[in-house]
């Protein structure tokens, strides 16, 4: 489970009154089905970044208090949608058609291309989670579903997956900054750790421009040769002197790209609980307490807008 790092938290006033903490997943869940519906799957990958895009706007907007209409929720994410010329997915988001007719095929070919570009996973760990789902549909005799179901399916498999590998794939999406074009600036210290497979960063795109940063714990344990168990108290160090590494990171992509406006900036620590549970002697009960003060100290030296520190 991926776990924010503690702000105030959006909420959405569903139609019969009721309210619920905004769920920048589910929005991505219900897009994904929009972009299928529209015969657009190749552009599904999209959804991230209208989802991050509306989630960030929702959460800057000065209010007295962070809540907002299902109606406001909705009318952002078509507005979004329209301005990237996708007014036939508005159309659909509008509808709702997504989440209540389109079914997909439990096909390889068909579950491979939906949910390639909505698995931050390796392509080693992916295509185990594909044959998981698989197998879980020939022994329920399920086939076809709903996107919603094959995407929760593929999160639960990949959750299990304990192995992480710094392999990921490129999306075809128009960029300020290619990820290659951000590698081939980065300072030596940031460079050795996108090398040894402990830091990645995505492009930068133009639909929700903001940098991505991915920190890899495991991939750090090797490099710094830890042994567990490890001390909580003596890593915290570590990881804020790395922090300042991926700050100089940061501060030249921002200088690159001279924004009119500071970008937002997200770190994501996919195996932070994986690390914990390795190298740390902490229970279980423990262990997301940890992650928080050790995720607080990776991002100690960021000089920015952070608007999402999360782990998993």
């Amino acid at each position: 489970m991926v776990k924010s790092f503690p702000r105030s938290v959006v909420e959405i006033r569903n139609f019969d009154g009721s309210c619920e903490p905004f769920d920048a997943m589910a929005l991505q869940t219900r897009l994904i089905g929009s972009f299928l519906a529209a015969g657009r799957g190749d552009s599904s990958f999209m959804a991230e970044d209208i989802a991050l895009a509306v989630e960030y706007t929702l959460s800057h907007v000065e209010r007295p208090e962070p809540v907002f209409g299902r109606g406001e929720l909705d009318a952002a994410v078509i507005r979004l949608l329209e301005e990237a010329c996708l007014p036939d997915v508005a159309k659909i988001f509008r509808k709702g058609l997504a989440e209540t007719s389109l079914l997909v095929s439990a096909y390889p070919a068909t579950l491979s291309d939906l949910l390639r570009n909505h698995l931050a996973c390796p392509a080693g760990r992916f295509e185990r989670v594909l044959t998981k789902i698989l197998d879980a549909a020939r022994k329920l005799n399920i086939t076809e579903a709903s996107p919603h179901l094959w995407l929760e399916l593929a999160r639960h498999y990949e959750r299990e997956m304990a192995e992480e590998e710094p392999i990921y794939q490129e999306m075809p999406l128009e960029r300020t900054l290619t990820r290659d074009e951000i590698t081939a600036f980065l300072p030596p210290e940031a460079l050795a750790l996108y090398k040894a497979g402990a830091l990645r960063i995505n492009g930068v795109t133009t639909l929700f421009p903001c940098i991505h940063l991915y920190f890899m714990m495991n991939e750090f344990a090797k490099i710094a040769k830890l042994e567990p168990p490890v001390i909580e108290l003596l890593l915290e160090p570590q990881l804020y002197n790395i922090s300042g590494v991926l700050e100089s990171a940061r501060a030249l992509i921002a200088k690159k790209l001279d924004s009119s406006r500071p970008l937002p900036c997200i770190l994501t620590i996919p195996d932070m609980l994986d690390f914990i549970s390795e190298y740390l002697d902490s229970d279980n009960s423990g262990s997301e307490k940890i992650a928080a003060d050790l995720a607080a100290a990776l991002a100690g030296q960021l000089n920015c807008d952070l608007f999402k520190l999360s782990f998993s």
